[in-house]
C-alpha cells in the first residue's frame, strides 16, 4: 500500500517522516471506499479521486499539531470535515445525516504511532 501511496504522490518515498504511516492508512481505506452509486472496477488502478486529494491534503495539514486522540474526518463525497472537539463532531454528523459518509479516527491512528506509544510508557524511577 505504501508503494501506492507513493506512487500517486501521497507520501514522498525519498524524505518520509512517521506521520506518513497515518496517511498511508488513510489512503488504504479511501481507495476500498465505493459510493452507493458509483462504478468503479476493483482491477483498475484509476488515480486519485478529488475527494481522495482533499482528503488526504486536509489529513497532512492537521498532522501533526492539530491532532488530538478525538481528532477524526468525517468523509463524503465531495470531500471531508476536520472534527476535533464535540462541538465539531455534531457539526459534521448533522450537516452529512442524509448522505453516506466514512469516519477515520485520525487521532486515534496517530497515537498508534511507536513514537506516541513511548511516550505513554511510564518510565522506572
Amino acid at each position: 500500500m505504501a508503494r501506492d501511496a507513493a506512487e500517486e504522490g501521497v507520501i514522498d518515498p525519498n524524505h518520509t517522516v512517521e506521520s506518513d504511516i497515518v496517511l498511508v492508512r488513510l489512503y488504504g481505506a479511501l481507495k476500498r471506499l465505493v459510493w452507493p452509486e458509483e462504478r468503479r472496477p476493483a482491477n483498475t488502478n484509476q488515480g486519485l479521486r478529488v475527494w481522495e486529494s482533499i482528503t488526504i491534503e486536509t489529513a497532512r495539514a492537521a498532522l501533526p499539531d492539530e491532532v488530538t486522540s478525538d481528532t477524526g474526518l468525517f468523509i463524503h463525497q465531495t470531500g471531508c470535515t476536520l472534527a476535533t472537539g464535540p462541538g465539531e463532531y455534531c457539526q459534521a454528523l448533522f450537516r452529512l445525516a442524509d448522505e453516506p459518509f466514512y469516519y477515520a479516527p485520525l487521532g486515534r491512528w496517530f497515537n498508534e504511532l511507536p513514537s506516541q506509544r513511548a511516550q505513554d510508557k511510564p518510565t522506572a524511577a
